[in-house]
């Protein structure tokens, strides 16, 4: 056992002392090495505390220089090689008026994602432009300042979606006749990995998202999209009518509410665990799918919703036999909404362990990567979802 895969609890201390007894008792010949320290749950200056007790917080390593300004040295969940996706995600309490100055230094990774603020933990809007500098691709730094306009604010990479979040769209999913949620399976730490299922037809449907916790604008998406696929609209009738739907919005509970880049607390990057099924998460899916295949139902799409630093489709390459699903049902959002401008990326690697490949090399069926970009504007992300919505079921319907 080495020090990445000690696993501490979000929001739990542990002391110094318990820790080299933790290292002690699991000792072997190889040198056990520490690349950063545990991640700090609060950190103080004057009237200004910073925070993470809180589902998907993460302030990294926190240090305060003479003139108040908070130092967050950000470090992934797992030693490298990890995707460079820099989360962070805090509560600074204070004063009203109180000014909070950040600088942030990503280890093994960069300042990908622009800080976003809320006062209410639940709108957020991206912090203006003249308080940030520094971060994107080529960037490990980035500096940043806020004024508490109460006595707190969050701050983080993106919105967070918790798993409050998570059970209010279940519910409205559930509330939609022929729908039921239930629990599909449970986490490396016990957390509940949901599943909402429309009642059984020949074929079926599956959607799957936030493989990957900090990836929140593929989040975005897919609940609108999701929405206008359930809603009361004609067409959406007709293609519950037809097709079996199951919806797991939420993949990796433990990545999410512990702040994590990219893996559930196993160390694992769940999108990589397709075909080994070493994960509960992944292995819950899966064991389910082969259920609905053993009664007699035919998959037929895959959709897993993902973000990157733009809007884009990862699909199978084109072929006249069987019909090109992906092309056809792309190039009519597109028509329909051509001021959104996203790629259609036809891979060519069908090696890796994703759910893409896995669901394409194993049933031969179009299994497609629906990727949101980060900054995309999220009124755009939403009116988009629901174009994408309307002309997957089209495109299904006609096949």
């Amino acid at each position: 056992m080495v020090l990445e895969h000690l696993h501490v609890k979000a929001g739990t201390c542990i002391s110094a002392a318990a820790l080299a007894a933790a290292l002690s008792a699991c000792a072997t010949t190889e040198p056990v090495e520490q690349p950063w320290p545990v991640p700090d749950t609060h950190c103080a200056y004057g009237s200004v505390l910073l925070d993470a007790h809180f589902e998907a917080g993460n302030l990294g390593h926190c240090t305060v220089s003479n003139d108040g300004v908070f130092t967050l040295t950000l470090f992934p969940e797992d030693a490298p090689p990890i995707n460079p996706s820099a989360w962070y995600a805090f509560r600074a309490s204070g004063r009203a008026g109180d000014k909070v100055n950040i600088r942030l230094e990503v280890e093994h990774g960069y300042a990908r994602y622009w800080p976003k603020i809320s006062i209410d933990g639940t709108h957020w809007k991206p912090l203006d432009a003249g308080k940030v500098s520094g971060g994107g691709e080529a960037s490990k730094q980035m500096e940043f300042s806020f004024v508490l306009e109460g006595s707190h604010t969050w701050v983080a990479g993106q919105e967070i979606l918790n798993s409050r979040w998570y059970q209010a769209w279940m519910q409205e999913m559930e509330a939609v006749q022929g729908t039921e949620s239930r629990l599909l399976g449970k986490s490396v730490q016990g957390r509940p990995v949901y599943l909402a299922e429309t009642a059984d037809k020949p074929e079926f449907i599956l959607f799957i998202g936030r493989q990957h916790p900090p990836e929140i604008t593929g989040a975005l998406g897919m609940k609108p999209f999701m929405d206008t696929v359930f809603s009361d609209s004609d067409l959406a009738i007709r293609f519950r009518e037809r097709f079996k739907l199951a919806v797991v919005p939420l993949l990796n509970p433990d990545g999410v509410a512990n702040g994590h880049w990219r893996h559930n607390v196993d160390g694992t990057d769940l999108n990589r665990d397709w075909g080994a099924f070493a994960q509960p998460e992944t292995r819950a899916v899966i064991n389910w799918v082969e259920q609905q295949e053993t009664e007699g139902l035919e998959l037929v799409l895959v959709l897993d919703f993902h973000s990157t630093w733009e809007d884009l489709f990862y699909t199978q390459p084109a072929v006249e036999n069987p019909r090109d699903y992906a092309s056809v049902w792309l190039d009519a959002s597109r028509e329909r909404n051509p001021d959104f401008p996203f790629r259609h990326v036809q891979s060519t690697d069908f090696v890796q362990p994703n759910s893409k490949n896995y669901f394409y090399n194993t049933r031969g069926i179009p299994a497609i990567t629906y990727e949101v970009g980060d900054e995309t504007d999220r009124e755009a992300i939403h009116n988009a979802a629901v174009i994408f919505a309307e002309e997957m079921m089209r495109s299904m319907l006609e096949q």
